[in-house]
């Protein structure tokens, strides 16, 4: 109705026709247009006659040749239609052999990310200084783990145990446990749940704990308490009975007896050597001092004490770094003390506050 409007209008100067040129790039793109849309359309009415034709094949007749139905030109474009078919399904073969010759090298590209590192490739065991043999790499990843955990460095934790075999992940699960002991529930919680993301194996080690009640946790801690304390341990009690009675109870009930105390996946030395990890960070140089010679008494030498005294700059920084290295030299000047003082036949005992307690054996 409006073409035939505007054909019955007349013309006014501001109605006239669009430039030539954009005419002719219309005209162009309509005739673009109707040669795709009608070769769209043969292609698709030849594809439909071809299967109509085959499908309408008769039966032999009796000379033995088949008659065929449909249009008289239509035979014409069977052999060459069959023959672009042909073509196609060669191509879709190919591909189909190409992507499951290389299925294999994808498949392997896709697990290799979950192949646990090599942890002598840990970047601050490459970087650090020599260790110790009898501290495994694995046993110094592990204090990295926990040292990363108690300052809150989540992406650091997810690093460490990325390089931790699955058959330690027991004992790393253990080493995080404790942590709260040392740094509190929130960022041990953390550094846990971040573990779980990268992957943990699941094993009895972690995951149980033994029935027992107040009595049988105390008793346990109370022996823990004993064996990393040694000489120092009766004054302990009687200083935590002074300062707080609920205190030295959750001391040896909880921490000792049901945390410290547990079986398995990781021994008292590694136990010990993971709370130095921690406590060099913290500005706490008594607790630090009175740990350095538990893990001494639990079988770790001063040698992997001090490794994991000078790894303390990477989790904690400079500052905490020579604090604990003068908790560290007062630490090794008295165990000198001790040695010297054995071989002159007399007795020393550290009192685990910097300074020693000589006594001389009666002859």
């Amino acid at each position: 109705l409006n073409l035939c409007q505007n054909k019955l209008a007349p013309t006014q100067p501001s109605q006239l026709a669009p430039s030539k040129s954009m005419a002719s790039i219309r005209s162009a793109r309509g005739f673009q247009f109707g040669v795709g849309l009608m070769f769209g359309v043969s292609i698709g009415a030849i594809s439909a006659a071809v299967q109509g034709h085959r499908a309408g094949e008769a039966p032999l007749e009796a000379g033995g040749e088949r008659r065929k139905s449909g249009p008289k030109w239509l035979p014409s474009f069977v052999p060459a239609f069959e023959s672009m078919q042909f073509k196609r399904s060669a191509c879709e073969g190919a591909q189909k052999e190409r992507q499951v010759a290389h299925r294999p090298q994808l498949q392997a590209a896709f697990q290799e990310p979950s192949k646990t590192p090599d942890p002598k490739n840990h970047p601050w065991i490459v970087a650090g200084s020599a260790t110790p043999s009898t501290l495994l790499p694995e046993e110094r990843i592990i204090t990295f783990l926990v040292a990363n955990a108690a300052a809150g460095k989540v992406k650091e934790v997810k690093r460490d145990w990325s390089f931790l075999p699955p058959h330690m992940h027991a004992a790393g699960m253990e080493a995080l446990l404790q942590n709260h002991l040392l740094v509190g529930f929130p960022r041990t919680i953390n550094a846990i749940a971040a573990v779980h993301q990268v992957g943990v194996e699941s094993t009895a080690d972690w995951m149980t704990e033994p029935k027992g009640d107040p009595a049988y946790w105390r008793t346990r801690g109370e022996e823990a308490l004993g064996t990393i304390y040694g000489a120092k341990y009766e004054r302990l009690r009687q200083r935590m009975e002074k300062l707080h009675p609920v205190l030295d109870s959750i001391m040896a009930e909880h921490a000792y007896g049901r945390v410290i105390s547990r079986e398995g996946a990781l021994s008292l030395r590694m136990r010990e050597l993971c709370v130095v990890a921690v406590l060099t960070g913290q500005d706490v140089q008594p607790q630090l001092q009175s740990h350095l010679y538990g893990a001494r008494n639990v079988g770790a030498s001063a040698e992997e004490i001090a490794a994991v005294v000078g790894q303390t700059k990477l989790p904690w920084g400079v500052q905490a770094q020579e604090q604990a290295t003068n908790t560290l030299q007062e630490f090794l000047n008295d165990i000198k003390t001790l040695e010297r003082a054995k071989l002159e036949g007399g007795e020393h005992q550290s009192d685990g506050a910097g300074g020693s307690v000589e006594r001389r054996s009666k002859m």
